[in-house]
């Protein structure tokens, strides 16, 4: 390989490390967005209700990929902290219009307006350090909030439309222009830290929305115990992820032969799913605790084990992207998972959170007993040259 063609292959600026005190903070800020929309599905979870509720994750998403990436790319100055807490202020605005954005014409403004502004900050602040990374991720993300700001202008079914187009646009931008991600700089550390912390924030909810929930209301031994099975739930979801698949992460950018394909199909695709998923579940168990004796029927039945399945299944798409295939546990985990939902309108919530409960305390401890006693977990769904 000449001096030339190895120069248009290596990274531009040095990847960032860990994660800085102002991208907590920026934290703080996206933690209330993830709140918002998950009392959005908490108010009417239908499926209606459910696509308004991706309409204004998405972008809130992709965003803070940028954000991350963005910052991950740069030096850390007070420049670059003024810029991070003026984004921080843009996805504050996004977090406020959000509920009511996909219905209301003023609100969508907010929302798409706050986008605008945020993409200007990330490209005003790449712009500043390398000249290399204003090309098209950001031009596109850019394009996209500009299409946004202009269907919030518009009549109620052509504004809806518009939206759903916009996003499915820009959610398939990554892989259309994923080449030139390629020439950028993965922090082996910075991102699978950021990225745990958004893992975080939306356990947290989980968190905050049931143990809320119950402390302004009457508790009585029902109630506890799905408090209790409902907290189990969250702290086996944790454990899916941080005991294996956040070294995982980390693992495969050291040893990825593209790790551009990491932070693509892992780290953007796959965490969206991962995040979809725990506010499903902390919907679900919300509302399993405010009524465990009561049988919730259509869409609110299946949220809580839907939405752990689904986090759950996406482990096997994740780590089929970095090693080649899937665990066999968390595969057919998942399918039980989604065998629980399909019953939940027969069951009262208190027995639908202790089977998903229970189930996902038990594929935890099998992959921890397969482990530790060196069998190994057995894997699915290989990959042909895997």
């Amino acid at each position: 390989m000449t001096e030339a063609d190895a120069a248009a292959t290596s990274p531009a600026v040095q990847a960032r490390d860990r994660a800085t005190w102002t991208e907590l903070f920026f934290d703080l800020v996206l933690a209330f967005a993830v709140s918002q929309i998950a009392h959005l599905l908490a108010g009417h979870p239908d499926w209606p209700v459910l696509g308004r509720s991706l309409l204004v994750l998405v972008p809130l998403w992709w965003a803070w990929v940028d954000v991350v990436m963005a910052m991950n790319a740069v030096h850390e100055t007070n420049t670059q902290r003024v810029f991070l807490l003026l984004s921080g202020l843009a996805v504050y605005g996004m977090a406020v219009a959000a509920p009511h954005a996909p219905g209301d014409r003023e609100q969508a403004l907010l929302y798409a307006g706050s986008y605008l502004a945020l993409r200007l900050l990330i490209g005003e602040a790449i712009r500043r350090e390398c000249a290399l990374y204003t090309i098209h991720p950001y031009r596109a993300g850019l394009a996209f909030a500009l299409a946004l700001f202009g269907t919030a202008t518009l009549p109620g079914t052509w504004r809806s439309v518009s939206w759903v187009a916009a996003v499915a646009a820009e959610i398939a931008a990554p892989r259309l222009l994923s080449g030139h991600l390629r020439r950028l700089a993965f922090g082996v550390n910075h991102l699978p830290e950021r990225f745990g912390l958004f893992v975080i924030i939306a356990l947290g909810e989980n968190v905050f929305s049931v143990g809320a929930g119950v402390a302004t209301g009457r508790m009585d031994t029902a109630n506890l115990a799905a408090l209790v099975l409902a907290f189990l739930t969250a702290c086996a979801l944790w454990w899916l992820y941080f005991h294996l698949a956040a070294s995982a992460i980390a693992h495969a950018l050291r040893t990825h032969p593209t790790p551009a394909v990491v932070v693509r199909d892992v780290l953007s695709y796959g965490h969206l799913v991962l995040v979809a998923g725990l506010l499903l579940v902390s919907v679900g168990a919300q509302r399993a605790v405010q009524a465990p004796l009561a049988t919730p029927h259509g869409l609110a039945a299946g949220l809580l084990p839907g939405g752990a399945g689904l986090f759950t299944l996406t482990f096997c798409y994740t780590r089929r992207r970095m090693f080649g295939a899937a665990s066999v546990t968390r595969f057919y985990g998942a399918l039980a998972l989604f065998a629980i939902a399909w019953a939940a309108s027969l069951l009262p919530a208190l027995a639908t959170t202790a089977l998903t409960a229970g189930l996902l305390v038990t594929v935890n401890a099998l992959e921890h007993w397969l482990l530790t006693s060196g069998r190994g977990v057995p894997l699915v769904l290989r990959q042909r040259d895997a």
